[in-house]
């Protein structure tokens, strides 16, 4: 390899990992202030300052609002940047994060009870590690984790809140399983066209595209059969999912060596 390569090279992979620190220092301060938000505003709610309490959830209501219109404003700079090849990190960075803070705000917010905030505590740091294997890893362990993260949260909504909310689940779960027939008939037409949808590669050439499908089918067959069997199913789901992941990130995690 030239020396200008091994530079390049260099560069991307220090992108890469700042990238990734971002990721992961933002979703520390998040959630920090979610243990916060737990503490003053749903214990004030069971019995401490009840005036603070119903403050926090009328600002989450109007808080959610703003960033989204942060988060706008800052994607429309990023996109009129981006057209005349300018520089777009901050534009960019700003915009994600009035995204996520949109969603965190909107969550806590409107699901008031705590299912919201613990939702987040999952959630946050899922976001994280997906985007430490979208920068550092192949593109596909990156679909194939989206799909068994997508497993995961069905399981453990329905473990956590399907006697509250069957409705809610049955539609989630009726979502995820959608969604992943989706993404097999994307898979088809990627390996058909070497990788590339239109004029976007999306894969490289020589993808191996057998984890993707079998990442699909543990999807598939851990949501029904919470479904058909029940909690106890689920709970044995989540562990089969865990290590379908943990046995994708060893192959993955070989092959980059």
């Amino acid at each position: 390899m030239k020396k200008d390569d091994r530079t390049a090279k260099k560069q991307r992979e220090d992108q890469a990992l700042n990238r990734v620190l971002w990721w992961f220092g933002g979703a520390v301060v998040l959630e920090f202030f979610l243990l916060l938000l737990n503490r003053f505003y749903f214990v004030g709610n069971n019995g401490g300052n009840v005036a603070l309490s119903l403050g926090l959830f009328r600002f989450l209501r109007v808080f959610a609002w703003v960033c989204l219109a942060v988060a706008v404003a800052f994607g429309v700079w990023w996109f009129l940047r981006r057209k005349k090849g300018e520089k777009t990190f901050t534009q960019g960075a700003c915009c994600a994060a009035g995204l996520v803070l949109f969603v965190c705000a909107l969550v806590s917010g409107f699901w008031g009870d705590r299912g919201g905030v613990h939702f987040l505590y999952v959630a946050v740091p899922v976001a994280a590690v997906l985007a430490l294997i979208y920068y550092l890893y192949q593109r596909e362990f990156f679909l194939v984790a989206l799909q068994g993260g997508a497993a995961l949260f069905t399981l453990w909504l329905y473990y956590n809140f399907f006697a509250a909310s069957p409705g809610l689940v049955y539609a989630l779960a009726g979502v995820v399983l959608a969604l992943t027939a989706a993404a097999c008939g994307l898979f088809f037409v990627l390996r058909r066209n070497k990788g590339v949808v239109g004029k976007v590669r999306v894969l490289p050439r020589k993808t191996n595209y057998l984890p993707l499908y079998l990442a699909a089918a543990v999807t598939v067959l851990a949501v029904l059969t919470a479904l058909i069997f029940g909690l106890t199913a689920a709970y044995g789901a989540i562990f089969g999912v865990v290590a379908w992941l943990f046995g994708a990130a060893i192959y993955y995690t070989v092959r980059l060596m």
